[in-house]
């Protein structure tokens, strides 16, 4: 997975090149036309590569606790593959053993590299909120943890002790945090977080939270990152509010078609996406990969709403994006994993338009 490199671009002009190689033959040379060619060993590897590369994303923690010398280097990778390295909770580990625990990570983080320590010791101080001990969280952030890490570790458990309080004081406390936050993605963070910590005991008041956030969101997107800001706040109401879920979506999927059509068109010029009418599915673009991501959030749906799930999947104008959706809602309503497992290629399915 790491040998994987960026695809480069090519020049605006190779293909006026090559049209002006082939339409002028060498002397006594007979005119040939060759079908497209298969791919070289180097290419099968780095579609190999981006594939491993793209599965390991729902694996980091379980990375960051068995193997922290490599955990840098895979982040670092994803960073520069655009793909999101994102702490997931609900990774199931190896042979069904689950996310790791608190205890698990702390003990992990004791024999790792020192540059990997921090971040090991912020993960267990996390695990331990979703597990509802704030008291070990504080002893791991105190003993383990020093400067910016720790602030952010206890601003954290602050917020979460705010959403102990009364309906009102919560929400209106919980605003006056986000107001000095620098970053949108911390804003968002902040309200999901208040959410999944409320959505048990108050439901509403989650619902009052992830409205926060989709104020937040609620544009249209200019970058991968506002897209994916807008399916990180889809996934957190698909628990709470699946029909808000939905309303998300749609104005995003738009959008996507939009896009599709205009690389459609630059096809050949600045992107490479279509070949003889064909676009490809190959991961290692934000084009792509955004659209398996709402492949994703469609599965998740699904087990709630799948008539919904599958009219939106039918929205996709391209045919390759709207076949990958619903072999993603097949595969979530089989209980398997709608992306990331292994056997599932995108990038292997070849849709013909006639």
């Amino acid at each position: 997975a790491l040998k994987v490199t960026p695809a480069p671009r090519a020049p605006a002009n190779a293909n006026a090149n090559t049209r002006r190689v082939q339409a002028t033959p060498a002397p006594g040379a007979s005119r040939q036309t060759s079908g497209p060619q298969p791919p070289t060993e180097a290419q099968v590897e780095q579609n190999n590569a981006r594939r491993l590369l793209a599965g390991l994303q729902t694996a980091l923690p379980v990375i960051d606790q068995f193997l922290p010398a490599k955990a840098t280097q895979v982040r670092q990778k994803m960073a520069e593959m655009g793909l999101s390295t994102s702490y997931n909770p609900t990774f199931t580990g190896p042979s069904g053993q689950g996310a790791p625990t608190a205890d698990s990570l702390v003990q992990a983080a004791a024999n790792a590299p020192q540059q990997a320590k921090t971040r090991i010791y912020q993960q267990a101080a996390y695990r331990a909120l979703e597990e509802g001990d704030t008291e070990k969280a504080r002893q791991i952030a105190n003993d383990y943890l020093q400067n910016n890490a720790r602030d952010v570790v206890m601003q954290r458990i602050a917020m979460r002790e705010m959403t102990k309080k009364a309906d009102g004081a919560r929400l209106e406390e919980i605003r006056q945090v986000a107001t000095r936050l620098q970053s949108d993605n911390q804003k968002i963070d902040l309200f999901i977080q208040a959410a999944k910590d409320t959505q048990k005991t108050d439901p509403k008041l989650a619902v009052q939270f992830l409205d926060e956030a989709r104020q937040i969101t609620n544009r249209r997107a200019t970058s991968y990152e506002h897209f994916e800001q807008q399916l990180r706040v889809a996934r957190a109401f698909a628990e709470v509010d699946p029909a808000r879920s939905f309303e998300m979506l749609d104005p995003g999927i738009s959008q996507l078609n939009e896009l599709l059509s205009a690389a459609a068109v630059l096809s050949g010029f600045e992107i490479n996406m279509f070949r003889e009418g064909e676009m490809s599915m190959q991961t290692g673009n934000g084009l792509t990969s955004t659209i398996n991501r709402y492949g994703q959030e469609l599965a998740l749906l699904a087990r709630t709403d799948f008539e919904r799930s599958e009219t939106l999947a039918g929205r996709f104008q391209f045919a390759e994006p709207r076949i990958m959706a619903r072999l993603a809602i097949v595969k979530g309503l089989l209980g398997t994993d709608p992306v990331t497992t292994p056997g599932f290629r995108a990038e292997n399915i070849v849709i013909r338009q006639d």
